[in-house]
């Protein structure tokens, strides 16, 4: 009796047991199939940057273009009509020596302008902007003047070439955006900017090296209908 009882005890445990043991199965193999099934997906993601970048590399190209810069011998300010003229300038309204002082003996009218622009406004919110003024009236050579402010001051105080060049680059973008602006608002057969010209500037009485101003307009990056170039006109030395 006692060893039928215990035989019949452990036939039960056995039983229950495999019964466990088989109901574990479903569960252990169950999670690892999920994530076999979701393995695929993480690679379909890493494909599509890569089917992306031609379209972002095309579209930053596009948006890449630099300010050409040429450079010439002649005379400045026998341009076309219509042509837009620049030199750098200080911030305190004195067109006293050098390129400056000839722009003030062709464009009287452009100097007054420039110079009422300095005495209205405080020479650190000056440095690096720019001043477009349009041909003075009745001029015969229609010539429009590009003042850029790179330096608060001139001769033994003018600012250090270091400071001039930082300044440079904001200058003349916002030169450019100024003869967009003020392209965009002419109607008709009105007087729009045409060429672009511009003397060495810094490279005398600033005493920048010309090819270090040279780097920093050609950095310069310009979108579509925007200037694309400007000419470099320098007298022929000796």
């Amino acid at each position: 009796m006692a060893t039928g009882t215990l035989d019949t005890w452990i036939r039960s445990e056995q039983s229950n047991t495999s019964k466990k043991r088989k109901s574990t199965k479903p569960d252990d193999n169950h999670a690892p199939l999920k994530r076999t099934k979701l393995d695929p997906t993480p690679k379909l993601h890493s494909d599509a940057p890569a089917k992306s970048n031609p379209d972002s590399n095309q579209t930053t190209s596009a948006t890449s273009a630099t300010l050409k810069v040429t450079e010439e011998t002649g005379d400045l300010f026998a341009a076309p009509p219509n042509t837009l003229l620049i030199h750098a300038c200080n911030c305190t309204g004195s067109w006293s020596a050098g390129i400056a002082q000839a722009f003030k003996l062709h464009y009287p009218s452009a100097y007054q302008t420039y110079s009422n622009h300095c005495k209205a406004t405080d020479p650190k919110d000056l440095i690096g902007t720019a001043q477009l003024i349009p041909p003075q009236a009745g001029s015969t050579r229609k010539h429009f003047v590009g003042c850029l402010f790179t330096s608060r001051h001139y001769g033994r105080r003018k600012d250090s070439p270091a400071a001039i060049l930082e300044a440079t680059g904001p200058a003349m973008r916002d030169l450019l955006r100024l003869v967009g602006e003020f392209n965009a608002g002419v109607s008709g057969d009105g007087e729009r900017v045409g060429e672009v010209w511009m003397c060495r500037v810094h490279s005398g009485l600033f005493r920048v090296p010309w090819s270090k101003t040279r780097g920093v307009l050609e950095g310069i990056e310009v979108g579509v209908g925007d200037v694309e170039g400007v000419r470099v006109v320098a007298l022929e030395e000796g």
